[in-house]
């Protein structure tokens, strides 16, 4: 069994006596937050079930009462945080922090982090899985979710803003001696992304231009957002001031976002493409290429039935390759020291060699 953590700004409800969280914003804004945690179980490689979900107690509800609450009940954010903490003591453990995309309920949501806490960690280091649900509809047809989704994703950047500072101001109330000296990684797939985006403009307000470096690594997951979004003046342009790294996973093939671009009268896609220009990113951005290791290897689609071989969009999570070069990254690993790579002078980018390819009989 596997624990995640998570925070929403989706609606509260029950789900066969389970407390769970539906496709609508919070009932009073879509800025409200709740906190708490699951345990889900893999069953095989790639398939999780959820199977509880626990609610940290809201201090900010009007009927709170802490003078009634039993001892040991864990309490919003701080609560949350704090047994995050007490994990993370146990052993040598990050935390991977993950912003899904669109057509993500909040059940898939949970699923999805544990499977990439699970894939991304190493026997050398562990890795706790938190996930920010935004409330996706958890369909991909037909269209107008996608822009319902869009809206979502947008309306839903201060939340996760809010989220980062309420995280930011709990370690920094930690006493000297709880620090465990261990690192947050954040991973935004698809159009977590562009929820991203829209949280990196709340939070350089938040601190006057100067947000704290919260994060180790960031991982830019088959990013639904135009290309030239990490240019100065975009969206995700202050996006190094949070972190030590950012790292670009795109790949031409990616049928998602080819659909994105064709059907939705976007602009290029950042997961597509890669940045516009390369000649002008920050130091800390890495582009990897993933356009030969972007397809589910030896079994049948997740998608099948479907128009589109939308699993493609899935290969930050399904293939061995690119699960293999996150861990190498999340170790340390500098950019040209990552081994599966090869350096693309011409577009100054790394590219991930498929398994069968990286060794020759002779």
């Amino acid at each position: 069994m596997t624990r995640v953590y998570y925070a929403t700004n989706r609606e509260l409800s029950l789900r066969r006596g389970m407390p769970s969280f539906g496709n609508g914003f919070h009932h009073d804004s879509p800025h409200n937050l709740r906190f708490g945690w699951a345990d889900v179980e893999p069953r095989n490689e790639d398939d999780y079930v959820v199977r509880s979900v626990d609610v940290a107690e809201d201090p900010t509800l009007p009927s709170f009462d802490p003078s009634t609450v039993p001892a040991g009940t864990v309490i919003g954010s701080k609560g949350t945080f704090e047994m995050m903490r007490a994990e993370m003591e146990q052993g040598p453990c990050d935390i991977v922090c993950l912003i899904h995309g669109y057509a993500s309920d909040f059940r898939t949501a949970l699923a999805r982090v544990a499977e990439i806490s699970n894939d991304y960690a190493t026997t050398q280091r562990s890795l706790i899985g938190f996930v920010f649900s935004w409330p996706a509809n958890g369909r991909v047809l037909p269209w107008i979710d996608y822009y319902s989704d869009r809206d979502d994703a947008k309306a839903s950047g201060f939340a996760i803003a809010r989220a980062f500072q309420l995280l930011t101001a709990f370690l920094e109330s930690l006493d000297r001696d709880k620090y465990c000296r261990q690192s947050i990684h954040l991973v935004a797939h698809s159009m977590g992304n562009w929820a991203l985006g829209n949280a990196l403009d709340d939070i350089l307000q938040a601190y006057n231009g100067r947000p704290p470096r919260l994060f180790d690594q960031v991982f830019l997951m088959a990013a639904d957002a135009d290309n030239d979004v990490l240019e100065d003046g975009k969206r995700l342009a202050r996006l190094p001031d949070i972190c030590k790294g950012v790292n670009v996973y795109f790949s031409r093939d990616d049928r998602a976002l080819m659909i994105s671009d064709v059907t939705k009268f976007n602009p290029d896609r950042l997961g597509a493409t890669g940045p516009r220009r390369r000649d002008n990113l920050d130091r800390k951005v890495s582009l990897v290429d993933c356009r030969y290791v972007d397809t589910p290897p030896d079994r049948a689609s997740e998608e099948t039935g479907k128009d589109w071989d939308l699993s493609v969009h899935q290969y930050y999570r399904l293939r061995r390759e690119v699960i293999q070069d996150v861990q190498q990254v999340l170790h340390g690993a500098a950019p040209r020291d990552v081994t599966g790579r090869r350096y693309l002078e011409d577009d100054r980018s790394f590219q991930i060699i498929p398994f069968d390819k990286r060794f020759n009989s002779g």
